[in-house]
């Protein structure tokens, strides 16, 4: 029997999310302790977020809580803000970061990382309650610009950081 709602359903979510990691993670190569490939991280992170879902299940099924542990509010809001501001950092990054997406999007043209991250912190912070627009435009292109900065510098990662047509 269940004894807190609200544990249970975000047990269940952490063990969603870190099979999900799990499995898109097993995709690349795992390579060794000392010698770890793309995969290797992302699938611990993975699993230590299931085992955590696994705990949380285990509290919400054994431990009581105050007011029987209801949900008293989804969220709803912030929660479709904070998937449409990943949704468009995931499309400014261009189509070739996504290849199991196949040539669905092969025209569509590479935004640049700059743009994505200030796009999601607009999205995601626009609607908070209390945030003013400048404060929220002065905080994405600071952190687009910080963004930008570990990119070209320590990183050098090869997705594309500005703007370009897709047949370049």
């Amino acid at each position: 029997m269940i004894k807190n709602l609200q544990d249970f359903l975000a047990g269940l979510l952490f063990v969603a999310l870190g099979l999900g990691f799990g499995w898109a993670a097993s995709r690349h190569e795992l390579g060794a302790s000392a010698d770890m490939g793309p995969g290797y991280v992302p699938l611990l992170l993975g699993l230590l977020l299931c085992v955590l879902g696994l705990l949380v299940l285990f509290k919400a099924l054994t431990f009581e809580a105050l007011g029987s542990g209801r949900v008293r509010h989804w969220g709803v809001g912030p929660l479709l803000r904070v998937l449409g501001g990943l949704l468009w950092l995931a499309l400014c990054s261009g189509p070739a970061q996504w290849p199991w997406v196949g040539s669905w999007f092969a025209g569509w043209p590479t935004l640049g990382v700059a743009l994505g991250v200030s796009g999601l912190v607009f999205v995601v912070v626009s609607g908070a309650p209390g945030g003013s627009s400048g404060r929220v435009w002065w905080w994405a292109f600071g952190l687009a610009a910080l963004v930008c900065a570990v990119w070209v510098g320590p990183l050098a990662l090869d997705v594309p950081l500005w703007p370009r047509r897709a047949g370049l």
